[in-house]
């Protein structure tokens, strides 16, 4: 298997992983407690996860038919790799983006074509529905926000994109878009060859539940959920995940802290010299300093990085030091960052 995953440090000031630096609320840890006594935790848990998908769909004004409930939206991205990247199909993606993609399909020795982009993220559209064409993908599947870079695709982009790939399936992973406002929710089921994934780990601040879901047509989930791991939402997934979704204003609170955090840090990172920042479309930023002819400056960011290692910050950075991933945290969190990168 040529693609290899690590687990991320636990340990330090966490801006590593992207996820919330707030604790759940009180009134989440209440009502998974009172949920818990009636959880009958001898039993297997609902396969179907029903109650939980329903609530899902609720909030979001879908047709709970056409979504499938995972242990993460990674074990969704699992179902979908496994199921459509078979005989010679191969997984497109881009580059870079979520490694998990490559994880995935090696795992199950799918070959993986990569269509790179730019620093920013940015890429020719008509350009990768070709690429993908010439390699006869079997998906064609990317972050939205884009994890790395933090570009954005807006959505008559990406329903142009579909219209341009079918019968070729386009999946679009919107982790981070409940920090954003290009969603395909409202018309993915309407749309054959169209797949979203959303989670609970980052807006929603549960990545220790383990609870994502993908969203389709009624006719593209049903042939997706014959390689769906059974029982793979387990019950104590599945309460704490309602619990989560039933208290949708704690998450709309998150988002607004990110948000008005995102320019703050916006403003203080422009006052840097030489600092290129990539788009800020979720919690998260990648930066690289720059020499005076706009070439990546990969001493300053080895510098900024050990200044990380010596303050027990965690962020996520790159064998080659092309760029630094941020989390945005807490606001002292953030003071801290800040400082260190002017300091740099």
């Amino acid at each position: 298997m040529s693609a290899l995953y690590q687990a991320h440090v636990q340990k330090g000031i966490l801006l590593n992983a992207n996820e919330s630096s707030n604790e759940p609320s009180q009134m989440i840890l209440d009502q998974i407690v009172q949920d818990l006594k009636d959880g009958h935790l001898n039993r297997y848990p609902d396969d179907q996860a029903t109650q939980l998908v329903q609530a899902f769909a609720k909030l979001y004004d879908l047709d709970a038919k056409g979504i499938l409930a995972g242990n993460g939206s990674d074990a969704t991205l699992q179902i979908m790799i496994n199921s459509l990247c078979r005989q010679d199909r191969p997984l497109v993606t881009l580059k870079p983006d979520f490694g998990m993609y490559d994880f995935y399909a090696s795992a199950m020795q799918s070959k993986v074509y990569a269509y790179s982009t730019n620093w920013q993220g940015e890429f020719d559209v008509q350009a990768l529905i070709q690429f993908a064409k010439d390699k006869q993908a079997g998906l064609v599947l990317f972050s939205n926000p884009n994890n790395p870079t933090g570009h954005q695709i807006d959505r008559q982009t990406l329903l142009s994109m579909a219209k341009g790939l079918d019968p070729i399936v386009l999946a679009v992973d919107e982790a981070y878009m409940d920090f954003s406002d290009q969603s395909l929710l409202d018309q993915v089921q309407s749309l054959d060859n169209v797949i979203v994934t959303r989670t609970l780990s980052k807006a929603w601040g549960l990545a220790g539940v383990r609870c994502g879901f993908l969203i389709a047509n009624t006719k593209l989930a049903e042939q997706l959920a014959k390689w769906r791991v059974v029982y793979s939402v387990s019950t104590l997934d599945q309460i704490a995940a309602q619990a989560g979704l039933a208290h949708v204003e704690v998450k709309d609170e998150y988002v607004a802290c990110i948000q008005q955090e995102i320019k703050r840090i916006q403003q203080q990172l422009d006052k840097v010299p030489l600092l290129k920042v990539g788009e800020m479309h979720a919690n998260f930023y990648a930066i690289s300093f720059v020499d005076e002819q706009g070439n990546l400056d990969l001493w300053r960011n080895v510098q900024l990085e050990k200044s990380f290692v010596q303050h027990n910050i965690q962020v996520r950075t790159w064998p080659n030091h092309e760029r630094i991933r941020i989390t945005i945290g807490l606001p002292q969190q953030n003071n801290l960052v800040l400082k260190l990168i002017q300091a740099n």
